[in-house]
């Protein structure tokens, strides 16, 4: 997984770790990534329910996400990192309109799409080439600091 200069679009399936209450369940989507002058676009469709689809946009040149109907920017936090996903940094972003039952935070590379929504209400997801406990373990702790 992984886009470049070079890629307009790619697609690929990846692993998802989905917590919603005390569950948690494993499930597949197919990430699209396409790119225009202006805007990075990542789609999820999970490949059993495509009622399940997650679109987020990260406007080039800008420190933005569009996800759903809101607008999420880069925080000042650390960013995540790890080894085990090419010490690739993942950005914090968190929305404008703070609420209580907000979307956020965001764990985002502009290179890898997401890594992980985190939800207080809803359900927190984590994104990965392949199942690895461990580092899912080490995202959701990072989320909740």
């Amino acid at each position: 997984m992984g886009c470049s200069d070079e890629n307009l679009e790619w697609s690929s399936e990846i692993h998802a770790t989905i917590f919603f209450g005390a569950e948690e369940k494993s499930e597949k989507f197919n990430l699209t990534f396409n790119k225009t002058d202006n805007i990075l676009y990542f789609k999820y469709v999970n490949q059993i329910d495509t009622t399940k689809t997650i679109e987020i946009s990260k406007i080039r040149d800008t420190d933005t996400l569009l996800f759903g109907f809101d607008k999420f920017v880069k925080t000042d936090r650390k960013p995540f990192t790890n080894n085990k996903l090419q010490n690739l940094r993942f950005e914090f972003y968190d929305t404008i309109d703070y609420a209580d039952d907000a979307t956020g935070p965001i764990l985002f590379n502009q290179n890898y799409g997401l890594l992980a929504i985190n939800n207080v209400y809803g359900p927190t997801i984590i994104f990965l080439d392949k199942r690895i406990d461990s580092l899912t373990e080490k995202i959701v702790k990072k989320l909740n600091e």
